[in-house]
């Protein structure tokens, strides 16, 4: 302790003072200021993520908040921090992001650990699987709570004071879809009520159009929720061909097919997104993982395929090294929009 003298009995006394201290053996109280630097240019960690904070910075707050195997929550995982300090101290975690790319840069940051204690789970909560019209109908009125009417022919119900209509979610909201609802509109000169229309990509102009067409009406405003932007997504989950070839103590694994409905829907629904057609069913792919000894618990990665640039595709082809004769081998395939695809052997 700069400044003090020690005794013989581990007391430190001031030379301009007669009162004594005794160092607490833990050091001196931790500030509530912590001063960590940025994340440099150069350092492993960056992720080049707009909001991505220090390690040093959450392992701090992890240290002082919580014990070996507890489990950490961030809601806004962002660049992936939080998991990757979590996991590298042993706690278990839950992360979570509306933003796809987040999802895909924390995975791709988890894998690259040396040694990853649990398996990654990745769940799309607003992703569901329907088949009918009806069966997507009912997923948009559990999922925003519309009130239904049984003797209401033409709209599917409330919500918010307002009349709903769902179109057909399996293509895209169309001028001729607003001219049926105005329509049945003209046929009910008393109803006063604006519409919500849920639907699933909205052609260009649609939404200028009524938004300028609602400036002008006092009543039965027209406006469109496009469930997509929202982040639930009705379509058919995609699907892929993976070939499994034993040979000793290895096994090669060959991609032969990947399509995803919902890649192949949204190019229909914004060709400025991706380009007119795609000519290899690789560039729908992001990155392929490979687990050697799947219990079906968790996955563990043995083998990741992540391309370094954007314009680069997955390899497709894999040979890797079995722990035993018998172990089970599956192949974990994440596309463009965070959609994973398991394939086991």
């Amino acid at each position: 302790m700069k400044g003090y003298k020690e005794d013989e009995n581990g007391y430190y006394t001031l030379d301009s003072s007669g009162k004594k201290w005794y160092a607490h053996p833990k050091g001196q109280l931790p500030s509530d200021l912590f001063e960590i630097g940025i994340i440099s240019r150069s350092a492993k960690e960056r992720e080049k993520f707009p909001t991505q904070k220090p390690e040093a910075l959450i392992e701090r707050i992890i240290r002082a908040s919580t014990d070996k195997d507890s489990i950490v929550l961030d809601c806004f995982v962002g660049s992936g921090t939080t998991a990757a300090v979590a996991e590298k101290l042993g706690r278990r975690w839950i992360a979570a992001d509306i933003n796809k790319g987040a999802i895909q840069t924390s995975i791709k940051r988890l894998q690259k650990l040396p040694d990853m204690q649990h398996g990654i789970a990745h769940y799309r909560v607003n992703n569901y699987d329907a088949n009918t019209h009806l069966e997507r109908r009912d997923i948009v009125i559990k999922k925003y709570g519309v009130q239904t009417d049984r003797q209401e022919a033409f709209f599917d119900g409330t919500l918010d004071g307002t009349l709903v209509k769902i179109i057909d979610l399996t293509k895209p909201l169309t001028p001729l879809d607003i001219q049926t609802i105005k329509d049945e509109l003209e046929n009910r000169p008393d109803e006063s009520r604006n519409i919500t229309v849920f639907c699933y990509g909205i052609n260009s102009g649609i939404q200028a159009e009524l938004k300028e067409e609602n400036r002008r009406r006092a009543i039965n405003k027209i406006f469109a929720r496009d469930i997509g932007s929202e982040g639930v997504t009705t379509f058919e989950p995609a699907s892929a061909e993976v070939n499994f070839e034993r040979d000793g103590d290895s096994v090669t694994v060959t991609i032969a097919d990947y399509i995803s409905p919902t890649i192949l829907a949204r190019m229909d629904i914004d060709r400025t997104i991706f380009d007119e057609q795609i000519d290899d069913f690789h560039a729908q792919i992001d990155c392929v993982l490979i687990d050697t000894d799947y219990t079906g618990e968790h996955f563990k990665i043995v083998e990741s395929d992540v391309p370094k640039k954007k314009e680069d595709f997955v390899d497709g082809e894999y040979t890797v090294l079995l722990p035993r004769p018998d172990a089970r081998v599956a192949v974990k395939i994440i596309d463009m929009l965070g959609e994973e695809t398991e394939i086991t052997e």
